[in-house]
């Protein structure tokens, strides 16, 4: 008998509370029915619990609540044990725009605070920290936090692929805007000069066309010039023949004058 006794204690030497419950209430259901119960009540583990209790940012609160439920105090009491400092990635699904980010714990940064924080990385080489807004859904909400986390350089270039991404559509797209502008510049400016050029021509044929004009008033005035001058010519010997004639007019009055001048004395 003391020997059957010390094999039910060796037996449950070192086992939780939970399991022993378990064990004792097989073993009672086998030692009085012979059977094992068909429908065997599903228990959740600790683990499960603190998974499905579990918050990347819990609402202090809440948690110091006094109704506040077991499960709820055990996945705080697993929370306060994490370190918030700086967070661990998982960048599989990066071109997506979906990473995954938690918090470290004791061993990860005792072990891992100067290696990449991606969970596919062991890089210690030129890391970076990075500060980012992580956007995730919780309880059918959707919330926001700054995280910062420490990366290499490969896993920097994923961890902001979207911006990137989004930072080289607007360069193509300002690139394509200035193309643009220039090209309209381009057809002001030979808009510009055709019209200067057109402005030219016109003043050109003006200038032709008032050279053409003062030609002909040159050679109109020349001509009436010529005209006065050989006016002024047959004036001049209309005055002498006049002036001739008259002559011989009055030297015939004078001899006739003369002539009866004798007569009478």
């Amino acid at each position: 008998m003391a020997s059957s006794k010390s094999m039910f204690r060796n037996d449950l030497r070192g086992v939780d509370a939970y399991t022993r419950h378990k064990k004792l209430i097989r073993d009672y259901t086998l030692f009085y029915n012979h059977q094992i119960p068909k429908n065997e009540v599903k228990y959740k583990t600790e683990i499960e619990i603190i998974r499905e209790n579990h918050k990347f940012i819990r609402n202090q609160d809440e948690d110091e609540a006094e109704d506040a439920p077991w499960e709820q105090r055990a996945a705080k009491k697993y929370y306060d044990k994490l370190f918030k400092e700086y967070a661990i990635g998982e960048l599989k699904y990066y071109k997506e725009s979906k990473i995954a980010l938690r918090w470290r714990t004791e061993g990860e940064v005792v072990s891992g605070q100067f290696v990449c924080a991606s969970t596919r990385c062991d890089s210690t080489h030129s890391l970076e920290s990075w500060e980012v807004n992580f956007r995730y859904a919780e309880d059918g909400e959707v919330k926001n936090e700054l995280v910062k986390i420490r990366l290499c350089p490969s896993c920097s270039d994923k961890l902001n692929y979207t911006t990137q991404k989004r930072l080289a559509k607007k360069e193509k797209k300002d690139k394509l805007k200035r193309k643009r502008d220039q090209k309209r510049e381009q057809e002001r400016d030979s808009n510009k000069s055709s019209r200067k050029r057109s402005k030219k021509s016109s003043g050109s044929k003006s200038a032709a066309e008032d050279e053409s004009q003062s030609e002909s008033e040159s050679e109109s005035e020349e001509d009436e010039g010529e005209r006065m001058g050989k006016n002024k010519e047959s004036e001049a010997s209309n005055v002498w023949k006049q002036t001739a004639e008259s002559r011989e007019e009055r030297s015939k009055e004078e001899e006739f004058e003369d002539y009866f001048a004798d007569l009478l004395q």
